[in-house]
């Protein structure tokens, strides 16, 4: 491996003005990289302050057609499109939209993250379930299912640790620990740092042509070689994951088909698979092309939040979601990634995600659920889906009333 190339756009984000805007967009050494810098114009909404946020992001958009626009969009963005009741506080305030327009786009070439600099340890990951209740909520979900009310829906949870290190070393660590092809590294330039390292493809744009790649299924990976072969093999036979995944990919093929040229959706081969560093994932990847005229903010008034986070049929999903989790999701499972030039743009699922604020992080993980879900098999997957923030931050889950 050249130690250097691995490192070069790390240490460019070490080296980053700091106290104004700046992203980093890694793939984990699977393409291209970029340190996005010297920013011209920002657009940042409040959380909660969801009531016209997309026609203020198509504003800017248009105003900056000529920019790279980078930032991240909150799960809550779908209130401007789809209104739900409205229960859960929120105990991690963040931005629910942020983006930038950068002057300056340094592209580095593919290399797989090393080199990471020593990080402060965090004590514990916190997390604001114990196992009875995660299990108690992923039963009522099903319960939800038999009743007819949803086909699956994708619960989650939030883990919380303090810690006072540099979130620009974290996500240098976060990537080494947990490589990812949607990676990403955003600071609004007001004390939020966003630190991805997510495998999820939400949506690529270039020109008429766009597409969507949803993972649902999950196993860990195993450290013998025989055992993690059967992980994934148990995997791609799993009647439960399958479903689960073509479920989501009829929602996502529905949500597309509402931009898309008669006849243009078209799903590729199923189910396809991803080995990463802690997971296997199933995923598969949904076709179109777009009707002319179709703006980036029509695709995503379309298609967000994503299907894959939230379950089908959506709206109801975002319903029952709202009364079984236990605080709002913040950046988590909204999106994060690019825009423009031209149209153009390419979006994560923000999972395998931290947020950084005065001295706490947030993390979640969950999964979806389904008639099939096993409750404690569930709760085992989210934290499968935590194990790369945990070696990154060299600590580990602790549950309400258990020692940090």
């Amino acid at each position: 491996m050249n130690e250097a190339a691995a490192s070069a756009p790390f240490a460019a984000l070490l080296q980053a003005p700091r106290g104004e805007p700046v992203a980093l967009l890694h793939s984990g050494g699977r393409g291209a990289t970029w340190l996005c810098t010297e920013p011209v114009a920002t657009l940042a909404r409040a959380a909660g302050d969801v009531d016209g946020a997309f026609a203020a992001l198509d504003a800017f958009l248009r105003e900056h057609a000529r920019h790279r626009v980078v930032g991240w969009l909150g799960y809550d963005l779908g209130r401007d499109v789809e209104d739900w009741p409205q229960r859960l506080t929120d105990d991690f305030p963040v931005p629910v939209l942020h983006v930038a327009a950068y002057r300056r786009v340094q592209e580095f070439a593919p290399a797989v993250p090393a080199g990471a600099p020593p990080v402060p340890a965090a004590a514990a990951l916190h997390a604001q379930l114990g196992q009875r209740d995660y299990e108690a909520r992923v039963a009522a979900v099903v319960e939800h299912i038999r009743a007819g009310d949803i086909f699956q829906a994708n619960l989650t949870q939030p883990f919380t640790a303090d810690w006072h290190g540099d979130p620009r070393t974290l996500f240098w660590r976060l990537c080494e620990q947990s490589p990812a092809p949607f990676a990403a590294y955003i600071e609004d330039g007001q004390g939020t740092a966003v630190l991805s390292s997510s495998p999820e493809e939400f949506l690529f744009r270039d020109g008429e042509h766009v597409r969507t790649r949803p993972i649902k299924g999950t196993r860990p990976r195993d450290a013998d070689p025989q055992r993690d072969a059967a992980l994934l093999a148990e995997l791609l036979a799993s009647d439960k994951d399958q479903a689960e995944l073509a479920m989501i990919v009829d929602l996502l093929r529905n949500d597309l088909g509402k931009l898309a040229m008669v006849g243009s959706v078209q799903v590729g081969p199923f189910p396809e698979h991803a080995t990463f560093a802690q997971v296997h994932h199933l995923f598969a990847t949904v076709v179109a092309r777009l009707l002319p005229g179709t703006s980036a903010v029509d695709l995503l008034r379309a298609t967000f939040p994503g299907g894959s986070i939230t379950g089908c049929p959506k709206l109801r999903c975002l319903e029952i979601l709202e009364q079984l989790e236990v605080a709002r999701r913040g950046v988590y499972t909204g999106a994060i990634g690019w825009f423009g030039p031209g149209e153009q743009l390419h979006l994560n699922i923000a999972i395998r995600t931290l947020v950084h604020r005065q001295g706490r992080l947030r993390g979640n993980a969950g999964g979806g659920v389904t008639a099939l879900s096993d409750p404690h098999a569930e709760w085992r997957e989210s934290l499968a889906k935590m194990a790369g923030i945990e070696r990154a931050l060299q600590c580990r889950v602790s549950w309400p009333g258990e020692p940090a």
